[in-house]
């Protein structure tokens, strides 16, 4: 059964023409210039790939030359010379050279088809990190805008009862300290919102547009969290960047297999029809007089100042290299990999716990303002309760967004993420 590791969300949106997370992204696919520059990175490279295949077939060329002989200023009768031909040249065998070459560009097309899928990965990973940053603080902003009018209601109340002489002026510069310090929250929170907002568009693309885009309040979050072993089994198939290392230690064998053809004998054969003449050469004249020749050509590297010896060294150094980088990077992500389940697990048991702390608060809070009111309960415990439920709601909400956002983080972590775009 296939492992699905992907964010399930299940909208509650307030308007129809919301924005969801997955249409941001392919806005984010169609704007974005890094994806655009990728493509062109993968047509570079298969144009490469064509251009080194082409060394595996026999290479012709066609000639038309005139050479004219003069001494001096004195013309030398008969010292036009005219010549033209045909010429086939082809290597026959160089301990697979040429193929390596030809192996060698196709893998450096196949790193950069990954390289695409990485950067496609990357700019998803921010779509969804932006996406869910603008919701949360989103969210934390209308905490804090209905918290500042909580407290200012409070204060309203004790200011009553402070001129009335029903309390001491101590309960009301502790209201007055609590509405100050929930104007100061709401400023911090307001600019958050629209620094996220602003870093959303520029993750679609759509700085410098007048593109509209309408979010929805709030999304409901599912966790749906994978077991360690199915998800490291899922990273190292699916990975771009463990790939393209792996792809890149092809690289590095193939390089070696080059290093050793280039200090091998080599065997190569040529093919021409040529023909030449005073006066300049007809078909007729070509057809009659032309000269076939063959040749095959052995070639033995025997000295060049211990430089293949070299190049044969230095290849398998860098293919130790490549190996010890794919190495490090597999234990990095293998730790990156177990570090986001285990926060993703303690999420999942943290968010149900904090739905109770709020719910609870909010029944303390509703206690404590009848209690005040009635005058059995001081300012002190009324404002302890309502911080409590301001707390609560914002860690709720900072927590579910987390989660969403360390979710995606584990998808492209293991690589599924830009799986479900195609």
């Amino acid at each position: 059964m296939k492992i699905n590791t992907t964010l399930i969300l299940l909208f509650c949106l307030i308007n129809a023409q919301t924005l969801s997370v997955d249409e941001a992204v392919r806005i984010a696919l169609e704007n974005k210039a890094a994806i655009t520059n990728a493509e062109k990175d993968v047509r570079i490279a298969q144009l490469n790939r064509n251009s080194s295949a082409a060394l595996l077939f026999p290479s012709i060329n066609a000639s038309n030359s005139f050479r004219e002989t003069t001494y001096g200023n004195s013309f030398v009768p008969g010292g036009e010379l005219y010549s033209g031909g045909v010429n086939l040249s082809q290597s026959l065998f160089n301990f697979g050279g040429n193929v390596n070459l030809v192996r060698q560009s196709d893998n450096s097309y196949q790193i950069s088809k990954i390289q695409k899928r990485e950067t496609t990965s990357r700019i998803i990973l921010n779509v969804y990190t932006f996406y869910y940053q603008y919701l949360k603080d989103s969210e934390l902003f209308d905490i804090a805008k209905e918290d500042l009018q909580l407290s200012k209601r409070q204060l309203d109340l004790v200011k009553q009862q402070f001129d009335l002489g029903a309390v001491s002026r101590t309960d009301y510069l502790k209201a007055t300290v609590r509405f100050g310090t929930a104007r100061s929250t709401l400023l911090n929170r307001e600019l958050n919102f629209n620094n996220s907002f602003k870093n959303l568009r520029n993750s679609m693309g759509l700085i410098g547009t007048d593109t509209q885009i309408t979010l929805p309040e709030k999304v409901e979050i599912k966790l749906i969290i994978p077991t360690f072993s199915e998800a490291f089994q899922l990273m190292i198939l699916n990975s771009p960047s463990l790939n393209i290392l792996d792809k890149r230690i092809t690289s590095a064998k193939i390089g070696v297999k080059q290093s050793w053809a280039s200090s091998l004998p080599s065997l190569n054969m040529s093919l021409g029809y040529n023909a030449t003449s005073n006066d300049q050469i007809s078909k007729q004249y070509f057809e009659d007089n032309y000269i076939k020749s063959a040749n095959l050509t052995l070639s033995i590297p025997l000295f060049n100042g211990f430089r293949k010896r070299n190049d044969i060294k230095i290849s398998k150094l860098q293919l130790s290299q490549q190996q010890s980088s794919y190495s490090t990077a597999k234990k990095d992500a293998e730790v990156d990999l177990y570090s986001l389940l285990n926060r993703l697990n303690n999420y999942e048991e943290l968010i149900p716990i904090q739905e109770e702390v709020l719910f609870s608060a909010e029944e303390d809070l509703r206690l404590a303002q009848q209690k005040y009111e009635l005058g059995s309960a001081d300012i002190l415990e009324l404002l302890d309760a309502q911080l409590a439920v301001f707390q609560a709601s914002s860690s709720l909400v900072t927590t579910k967004y987390d989660a969403a956002i360390q979710l995606a983080t584990l998808d492209n972590l293991i690589g599924t993420l830009d799986k479900k775009y195609k």
